[in-house]
């Protein structure tokens, strides 16, 4: 149904867009309290997401990918993408987002995910993957969850690298208003 590419340098102002410019990010700013007005700039985004997921120089602290329909047609519909730079070794934190509502409820994040996750093991060797969608994204917690991910309690310091771990502790949703999803592999 879908493929993963690696993205590009030149793809990160589509990421860009469809994260924060389109009908599936009104859905998602909805979630994270962002309002047209506050939206971040393209030049934040880029302080987020650094050269390494578009260029692949890091491949141990992350990597975005484009998510691309296996249809008649080869549509971009979406990135996802892994950074690892933050937790402790053989763990990595997922996220993905489409480029349109059009795409969800239809199975492409549970397989996206399920690739990325088999990607990683295999020629990274990671084992441990977890992903943080707010709680009201009942969409994203269910793909998730048919991919194989538990919802569990955070203890951060299980995951988080010492000096990372207040930054990250409250997810991107506030403290208590994600759900933290955990997959191991053996």
């Amino acid at each position: 149904m879908i493929e993963l590419t690696e993205a590009r340098i030149e793809d990160r102002k589509k990421a860009y867009n469809w994260l924060f410019h389109s009908d599936f990010s009104d859905f998602l700013m909805n979630l994270e309290g962002y309002t047209r007005d506050t939206i971040p700039a393209y030049e934040e985004f880029c302080n987020e997401y650094w050269d390494f997921f578009f260029d692949g120089t890091q491949p141990e602290n992350g990597r975005c990918y484009k998510v691309i329909s296996n249809g008649n047609k080869k549509d971009e519909i979406g990135f996802i993408y892994y950074t690892s730079f933050h937790v402790k070794e053989g763990i990595a934190e997922i996220d993905m987002w489409l480029k349109s509502l059009d795409y969800a409820g239809k199975g492409i994040g549970t397989e996206a995910v399920n690739q990325l996750v088999d990607k990683l093991h295999r020629e990274l060797g990671f084992h441990t993957f977890f992903m943080r969608p707010s709680r009201q994204n009942t969409r994203a917690v269910n793909a998730y969850t048919r991919a194989g991910f538990k919802e569990t309690e955070l203890v951060a310091e299980d995951y988080y690298k010492p000096e990372f771990i207040e930054e990250y502790r409250k997810g991107g949703y506030g403290e208590g208003n994600d759900v933290f999803l955990l997959k191991k592999l053996k």
